[in-house]
Formats: C-alpha cells, structure tokens, sequence
C-alpha cells in the first residue's frame, strides 16, 4: 500500500472541499482531496445546483421561444422531451468538471478516488471497494462531504416511478403528471422545469408556504 504525508487532506471535492483546497494549498499547504466519485465537483455539479440550473434555462429559452409573437408566426409551439433538456444540461456538467479539475492541477493539488475511512486521528485509508491502496497521513483534515436527498422510511425509492432529486436525473421519458413533495428551491425549480415542458404538476409542501426560508414577499 501506498502511503503519502500531507499538510491538509480535504474529504469531499464539492464547493466546501474545492474552497478548503484552494484555500490551504494557495497558504503554501501540502494539500490532497480524497473523493468518493470519479469526476471532481461534488453534488452541486452533478446532482444539485448546475443540472438544475442547466435545465432551467434550457427551459426557460423554450418558453420565450414559444411565447414571442415573432416566432409564433412561423409555426406552431416547438416542445422539447425531458431526456433532450437533460443533454443541454450534461454539456454545461462536463464544462465545469473541466474546469474544476485543472483548479486542482494548477494548485498541485492531489486528487484521489475512492471512499475516507480513518485509521487514526492523522491517518485514512482511500479504499475502493473493501479493498484499501493508498494510506494518507496529515496534520489536518476537513471533512466536507456534502448532504444527500432525505429518504423517509416507508417510501419505495427503488419503485421505477419514485425519484428522488438525484435520481431523477436519470428520467428517460417526459412524463405527462408528476408529483413533487417538498417547495423548498431544488422542489420549486423541477416544477418549474416539468411545467415549462408541458407536464401537469402538483407541488405539495407541508409548510405553510413555498420556500419559506425566502422573504414572505419574495416567497
């Protein structure tokens, strides 16, 4: 097994991880980043806040387009499939794992792939599978591993119908309802996604009003 020595090593490469990187490697740190996926930027690039960003404003021009009169005289409304948004989104994802990665590069920052799992108060093994190849030892170490969508028990998130908000990036058909539980923001922009395609959508939210961490104007 493989054994380095670091000054920081970071446990998750999203926007904690990466700003805690460039942070301490930028102090003239010795710095490494373990991350449990094959590309770099976290749940926010992949699953959270730049797909749904991407597919808001993919939807957003097909609703300009089919609403301006000037375009209306051409022809009939264009309607675009889920899956056909999703690729518009996909590209943007590639163009900042890119970019993420040579942040790391240019920092000489060291990336490893694989899962945490502590030996000692200075010490982790990277492990991929059960199996551990390399064993990090460091001064320091931040854990930013990131959240993950909630899962109440009782819920079936293996039904082919069921979805959560990682998962439904995986949707490989537009359907013609859904329902979606929860008005906080990522809840409010897939229904505003879906509506903007043309799907009937029913928001339920047990508060008393939509994003309700918001200004009650804005709200």
């Amino acid at each position: 097994m493989a054994e380095y020595h670091y000054d920081v090593v970071i446990i998750g490469a999203g926007p904690a991880g990466e700003g805690a990187a460039m942070n301490a490697a930028k102090k003239g740190k010795k710095v490494a980043v373990v991350e449990d996926k094959k590309m770099v930027g976290g749940n926010c690039t992949h699953w959270g806040t730049i797909p749904s960003k991407a597919l808001r404003h993919a939807v957003k021009q097909i609703i300009q387009f089919n609403t301006n009169p000037m375009f209306r005289e051409i022809g009939e409304p264009r309607w675009f499939s889920f899956p056909q948004v999703l690729k518009s989104a996909e590209k943007v994802i590639a163009k900042q794992v890119k970019l993420r990665t040579e942040f790391y590069g240019r920092n000489r920052v060291s990336v490893y792939t694989g899962k945490a799992q502590f030996v000692d108060e200075h010490t982790l093994d990277v492990m991929a599978g059960a199996q551990a190849n390399t064993r990090l030892t460091a001064d320091e170490f931040v854990i930013a591993t990131g959240s993950s969508p909630w899962r109440p028990k009782g819920i079936d998130f293996d039904h082919p119908r069921i979805y959560d908000s990682d998962t439904i990036l995986s949707l490989e058909h537009t359907p013609r309802t859904i329902i979606i539980y929860g008005a906080g923001v990522i809840g409010c922009e897939y229904a505003s996604i879906f509506s903007g395609l043309g799907v009937k959508v029913d928001l339920i939210h047990p508060g008393d009003r939509l994003l309700n961490f918001l200004d009650d104007e804005i709200s």
